[in-house]
């Protein structure tokens, strides 16, 4: 089996670098990739511990998950087979920013009529479950009963799902835009490329797209991202089908993984996804996934 999507506690995932191993081990998987959020972190941290890598029997391509906007909207680009000495990650203050995002919503929750408890609602860098605002405000908002009310008005949403459906949701009343302090798409696929490795839209159906398919074929069209993330636990079979055939007719490459971040997703499962509900096979990767280093 194959991953190409995960986070440790370098980013928003809880499992350690060993903890994830083991369980990819455990998994039975052949090759995976780490992909923390504007990290590298647990590359250095295997560089630093050799005895981490021979928990896992099989290949490791190197990954990173990059935050980054298209018209507006904030999206992410997985980067594959990079060299993570060389990358330059764009660096912003991302507690002070998440700070700034977290007044901002928890007073338009007060405004809403919102119940939320002010002592659970805080910003931790050090705590994968308070390192988001929009993380740390939606499960809070989730928790009380009066909420549900307010909630259905302005849109239902997951645990894991706030920052999606509203705060990067123009539409929405929780809307925070945060691409003042990213670079744009191209940026983000400049600097992949120089340091040697591919571009990925991450999950695609995920956004806040007005339409998806037809954003998702114009960031294909025009711009120079090697591929798409086409296999994905929330994707429909009629997404993925789409996602693919988009891929297939800009000559894009295809990708996949289950976006697994442990106890943060609780009912994501390393390699297999939502309920079984993803199987990457050699076939759809080896165009490119056979081409680059692994460790």
């Amino acid at each position: 089996m194959i991953d190409l999507h995960m986070h440790t506690n370098h980013s928003d995932g809880t499992d350690s670098v060993e903890e994830l191993l083991k369980n990819a081990e455990k998994q039975n998987l052949e090759l995976i990739s780490i992909t923390d959020h504007d990290q590298v972190s647990a590359y250095y941290e295997l560089e630093e511990n050799p005895s981490l890598r021979n928990l896992f029997s099989g290949k490791i391509i190197v990954g990173s998950e990059l935050k980054t906007y298209f018209d507006k909207v904030p999206i992410e680009i997985l980067a594959y087979g990079f060299d993570y000495k060389k990358i330059k990650i764009h660096r912003i203050n991302i507690e002070k920013m998440q700070k700034e995002v977290l007044e901002k919503e928890k007073e338009i929750a007060r405004n809403l009529g919102l119940k939320f408890n002010e002592e659970n609602t805080y910003i931790d860098i050090n705590d994968p479950t308070k390192q988001w605002a929009s993380f740390s405000l939606g499960t809070e908002l989730l928790k009380y009963e009066e909420n549900k009310e307010i909630i259905a008005k302005i849109g239902e949403f997951t645990l894991t799902s706030f920052f999606r459906v509203h705060q990067s949701n123009v539409n929405s009343p929780f809307f925070v835009d945060e691409t003042y302090a990213l670079i744009d798409i191209n940026e983000t696929i400049r600097r992949i490329h120089e340091a040697g490795g591919l571009a990925f839209l991450a999950h695609g159906y995920e956004y806040p797209f007005q339409n998806s398919n037809e954003t998702i074929e114009k960031i294909l069209a025009t711009t120079d991202i090697d591929g798409a993330e086409c296999i994905y636990p929330t994707f429909s079979a009629k997404q993925r089908e789409d996602i693919m055939n988009i891929c297939k007719k800009y000559n894009k490459f295809i990708s996949g993984g289950s976006d697994y971040h442990a106890k943060n997703k609780p009912n994501i499962n390393l390699g297999t996804g939502l309920n079984n509900n993803i199987k990457i096979e050699h076939e759809i990767i080896k165009s490119w996934a056979d081409k680059i280093g692994k460790i």
